[in-house]
């Protein structure tokens, strides 16, 4: 049972429950018992026969004043002797009993409208949720369906420094034909001779922050001349079943007073020695001659070019120095 048919059941309850004898009824019952008729009262109290009527029925002019409609039912009374204040007082009962109906009704047609309002929200409560539900997984589902990420692209810079180990671990490259080892020295040549005395000190002053790095590279390069010395040697062997003369190979011997840089090619444009060598470090290189050599500080180097020292002494304190062996006379 919905609240709205229980209030209507509330209302109906109440309206039974506050019946009462109207003042028409009373004095209807009076005329009665006197055995008088409707015309009889009109006659006496000179009213119409319509008024007699609505007065035994309770029907009364609203619209009239209440003491008009008071006077009528007390004279009324007086016809068919019922007492006046009684007939009063169910007049008066009357007017209440009819105020407290309306207002009941009243108070079952808003309880039946904030009923009606209430599922009305229920209903839209319901269907913001629905809604809510279904955004919800839409979004679960395109969330579900979208591509992985694609992994990013290396760094550029990572990428540069990648490539700059790989150029430092680079093992010595093999003979070459005599067109790309002249393209090679001249390369090599005029990248070094754009190097200025500043450069050279500021090897100098790296140099002994990272030991340990120029141990690691005094022992790379090491292994790497061995390589060298190797495939030369092989490559060499092969060269010389097809060449008509044979090359023979020198022998430098490099000892350092200090840490300086160093660079050496070969006549058939191999690079025999590179790096910085510390101080104390005595190098030995074999190659084909005239050996091109490039010092970053020749004051602290001294050489023996195939068991003879050579002269140092023509070249500038604390500048690069570029020279071949042997020397030119």
């Amino acid at each position: 049972m919905s609240k709205n048919k229980e209030s209507e059941l509330e209302v109906a309850e109440l309206s039974e429950d506050m019946e009462m004898i109207g003042p028409g009824v009373m004095l209807r019952d009076a005329r009665i018992k006197l055995k008088m008729s409707q015309e009889d009262i009109a006659l006496r109290l000179n009213f119409k026969i319509s008024l007699v009527k609505d007065i035994e029925e309770d029907n009364l002019d609203k619209s009239l004043p209440a003491t008009y409609n008071r006077g009528y039912l007390s004279s009324y009374a007086k016809v068919v002797g019922v007492d006046k204040e009684d007939v009063l007082a169910s007049y008066d009962a009357l007017g209440a009993a009819h105020i407290q109906r309306s207002e009941m009704q009243s108070f079952s047609k808003a309880t039946a409208k904030q009923a009606e309002h209430s599922r009305l929200m229920w209903i839209s409560y319901f269907i913001v949720a629905v809604l809510i539900g279904l955004t919800v997984m839409w979004w679960v589902q395109e969330s579900r369906d979208k591509p992985k990420a694609l992994p990013t692209a290396a760094e550029p810079s990572e990428i540069t420094k990648v490539s700059e180990e790989s150029d430092t671990l680079t093992i010595a490259p093999k003979l070459s034909p005599e067109g790309e080892t002249e393209k090679q020295q001249l390369s090599s040549q005029t990248a070094l001779e754009e190097k200025s005395t500043d450069t050279a000190v500021t090897v100098q002053e790296a140099v002994p922050e990272s030991s340990n790095q120029s141990t690691d590279l005094q022992q790379q390069s090491s292994n790497e001349q061995a390589t060298t010395l190797e495939s030369v040697a092989i490559e060499t062997n092969a060269l010389t079943d097809e060449s008509t003369a044979v090359e023979t190979s020198s022998i430098a011997v490099f000892t350092f007073a200090g840490d300086c840089w160093v660079n050496i090619f070969d006549a058939t444009g191999e690079r025999i020695a590179w790096g910085v060598k510390k101080a104390g470090y005595v190098m030995t290189v074999t190659g084909v001659a005239p050996l091109k050599v490039t010092l970053g500080k020749p004051e602290l180097a001294s050489i023996e070019f195939n068991g003879e020292p050579v002269d140092m002494s023509a070249f500038n304190v604390g500048n690069i120095a570029k020279f071949t062996l042997p020397l030119s006379p």
